[in-house]
């Protein structure tokens, strides 16, 4: 051979065993110093040979080759062969001074092999030539083999004939040595993934060859010092590390921008230059503390008149007040910060002396129709009763006579939906609340578009006139609900004429999603008019930076707005009662909610509230959950977050979310969960009794990721909980325990390596003393 260096010894190894099991990708990686990659271990094998003409042709392979071997020096040749082409072989196994024979871990038939087919061939071919057993394809004992039985299926290629890749036929290290000491044989383990083994089984393999040189050429005194071939240490697998919990995408922002697009349960209709635009209270309460001003003082009216109306009727709950005292702290507070709010909303008209006020009938009162308002209503208007006057003087209530029931829209909307669950109502129901701002009679609303005028035809009842800058007035409706059949409440407001109606819709659209589509709408500069009258500089600033070019700034403008609607659903509306419409019974009292924020984000209870189901009402009956359960599951609702204090808490919760169908919030207990075990200060023995439990509600509660977490945690406590607490690992199920058993740690296969190499050293040292001191007199 050529390119041999001065007193250096030329070691020829020729490479042998079945199709597949690894020799190729053995040679390349001894020979080049690198892994293989793992697109390389997911591909389908093709049978393939290394040529030998490489230590020629490439001049790092043959550098790679030159090795000091016991302070011999060596250049090493290997010989890569075909496991199915006879005649070529018996080319390369001439002049041969070591064999390496080799077969995988993964394949029982290619280590049956050995012993059937490859070693008699050798010491045909071979006689005198040492022989080395090598196990390829070492990391498959711990690798993903589900996944690597997706990906080398076994008609994957067109070209490959090696056999199906099986996970269940690993072999453990003690088979192959096994067959390796009944043919006296020494046996190394290696893998080209991970070069385990790689280095170490060549230069034992120049040592059998250079001991078996030695005994022919006894007076050549470099060989002298040459070991035999050195037992190989067993190869631990690194500790697993444990199954991260992956928190899925949240659909909070969505399921909120939903309600923007659909009418259902909306409860207050804005009317600008004619056109009629729904929305929630629960949703503008939460997002601009204007519209608590708009909304909640007239809630107070709303509760007087029922009060005057029926008698024994309660007042309002304990929470709803503490969340109005919230309200209007927060609302004092802001009072400092903008000039605007220095004045209230509403001035309260003197009340009219209803014996000496016109009759309001239809011909000299109610010339045109209220904005927002159908016109065929004026008359229903106009012929209205007064039934009841709140104690404040200035709400009346008024009902419709029967024969104005063919009026079909009291408030027609421009967002309607053919859905049967979002369709809604249109019918006008009595009894129905109207209010007039100012008595002065206009013939035309936009005659002066800058002066805050009120349909004419409301201007005739008693009102209280609302002062600010971007309603002109408000009304109320009664309505039957299209989802429970029950009549509800619905205010109508009239905007100021300065407001468009697309720019209003653009409004609602940051309200509601936090951004804003520039290009659907026409004009910035209505959209920035109606956001300074509803006092939203968020909004200003949004459209501000968008026309001078830093769309950047908004993200942090963005992010802050909906931080802080966040906060503002927690301190109203989670667990406050506020303005809500839906009463959850559950195991130890009652929870209010609101229909349309429950129904976007949960869809078991949108399937509940919305078909024909018992529970299609105001009041939902869950008594198999307790109240702080539910509590937590409804901050979760309005906040998408949820501060559990305890396990006990998360599990609770755990165990509501799967029932009803939300992912994001079982993965949230999940890592609550297991954040809890973690940072746990408790005994390891009280920690493995709170784990056992865990995985059993884990697997009935579908939370997998947990359960995942809980098995990887007894695997890598297997031998303690095994040896210390044996009742306690006895409690798992059947299909627990043989889950661990194969997937513990340490694995069962490294101990018994490890023994039998602590056994083997053991043997070796005790032979080296009893040769040592039976030739302690020799002369040396």
């Amino acid at each position: 051979m050529d390119n041999e260096l001065p007193r250096q010894e030329l070691v020829k190894c020729v490479v042998v065993g079945d199709s597949a099991v690894g020799k190729t990708r053995l040679i390349v990686a001894r020979a080049t110093n690198q892994a293989m990659t793992r697109s390389q271990l997911f591909q389908t094998h093709i049978p393939s040979v290394w040529a030998i003409d490489q230590y020629r042709m490439c001049q790092e392979v043959l550098e790679n080759s030159w090795e000091t071997i016991d302070g011999v020096s060596v250049s090493l040749r290997l010989w890569d062969t075909f496991g199915d082409h006879e005649k070529d072989r018996q080319f390369a196994y001439g002049r041969a001074d070591v064999v390496l024979l080799c077969f995988s871990i993964a394949d029982a038939i290619s280590l049956k092999n050995v012993k059937k087919k490859w070693l008699p061939e050798i010491r045909h071919f071979c006689p005198r030539a040492p022989i080395i057993m090598c196990g390829c394809k070492n990391d498959l004992r711990y690798a993903d083999l589900e996944a690597l039985k997706k990906e080398r299926g076994p008609v994957s290629h067109q070209c490959s004939r090696h056999r199906a890749f099986d996970p269940e036929g690993i072999l453990p290290p003690k088979e192959g040595r096994n067959i390796a000491k009944e043919s006296n044989l020494v046996y190394y383990e290696t893998s080209s993934y991970t070069l385990y083994g790689v280095q170490e089984v060549f230069d034992n393999v120049v040592r059998a060859a250079l001991i078996y040189r030695r005994q022919h050429r006894f007076w050549q005194s470099n060989l002298k010092k040459v070991q035999k071939p050195l037992l190989q240490a067993p190869y631990l697998p690194g500790c697993p590390r444990g199954p991260c919990i992956h928190i899925p995408e949240s659909t909070y922002a969505t399921d909120i921008s939903i309600l923007l697009k659909e009418p259902a349960c909306a409860d207050v209709i804005f009317t600008a230059h004619g056109e009629s635009i729904c929305a929630h209270k629960v949703c503008l309460l939460a997002a601009s503390p204007i519209f608590s001003e708009l909304f909640l003082d007239d809630e107070k009216d709303i509760e007087l008149s029922k009060q005057s109306s029926s008698s024994g009727s309660n007042s309002s709950n304990e929470n709803q007040s503490q969340a109005k005292d919230i309200l209007q702290q927060h609302h004092h507070h802001t009072a400092h910060q903008s000039p605007r709010s220095e004045s209230p909303m509403c001035c309260h008209s003197p009340t009219p002396d209803r014996s000496q006020s016109p009759d309001c009938n239809h011909e000299n009162i109610c010339p045109s129709p209220p904005l927002g308002l159908h016109p065929n209503c004026n008359t229903l208007l106009a012929e209205d009763q007064c039934l009841s006057i709140s104690p404040n003087g200035n709400t009346c209530l008024f009902s419709g006579s029967a024969q104005h029931k063919n009026c079909s829209k009291a408030a027609p909307t421009t967002m309607g939906s053919s859905s049967p669950l979002h369709h809604h109502h249109q019918q006008t129901s009595t009894p129905t609340r109207l209010r007039s701002s100012s008595p002065s009679i206009r013939s035309s609303p936009l005659q002066q578009i800058n002066t805050p005028t009120v349909p004419a035809n409301l201007q005739c009842l008693p009102t209280k006139t609302l002062k600010h800058q971007a309603f002109n007035s408000i009304h109320l409706q009664q309505v039957t609900d299209s989802l429970g059949g029950r009549t509800t409440q619905r205010h109508i407001v009239v905007l100021n004429p300065k407001i468009t109606a697309e720019a209003f819709r653009a409004v609602l659209e940051f309200l509601y999603t936090g951004s804003l589509d520039i290009k659907v709408y026409s004009s910035l500069s209505d959209i920035i008019t109606a956001a300074s009258l509803l006092d939203l500089s968020d909004l200003v600033a949004f459209v501000a930076n968008v026309k001078n070019q830093d769309e950047f700034l908004n993200a942090d403008l963005v992010d802050n707005f909906l931080h802080r609607r966040k906060e503002r659903f927690a301190k109203l509306f989670a667990n406050q009662g506020l303005l809500s419409d839906l009463v959850i019974n559950v195991e130890d009292g009652q929870v209010k909610s609101h229909k349309c924020l429950v129904m976007v984000r949960c869809d078991p209870m949108l399937a509940m509230l919305s078909g024909n189901f018992k529970e299609s009402s105001s009041e939902v009956s869950m008594k198999t959950f307790k109240k702080a359960t539910f509590e937590l599951f409804l901050e979760y609702l309005y906040t998408d977050q949820c501060h559990m204090e305890s396990n006990s808490d998360a599990l609770a919760v755990l165990e509501l979310a799967n029932f009803l169908c939300l992912p994001h919030l079982v993965a949230l207990c999940e890592k609550s969960v297991v954040h809890e075990l973690q940072s746990s200060m408790e005994t390891q023995d009280v920690l493995d009794e709170a784990v056992v439990s865990v995985l059993q509600i884990a697997k009935l509660h579908n939370a997998h990721q947990l359960h995942s977490w809980c098995i990887h945690y007894m695997t890598i406590r297997f031998i303690d909980v095994q040896k210390g607490r044996p009742k306690l690992f006895k409690e798992l199920a059947p299909e627990y325990r043989k889950q661990i058993e194969r997937q513990r740690w340490p694995p069962a296969y490294y101990l018994d390596e490890a023994a039998y190499f602590e056994k083997c050293l053991a043997e070796l040292k005790k032979g080296n003393d009893i040769r040592t001191k039976k030739h302690k007199w020799c002369l040396r």
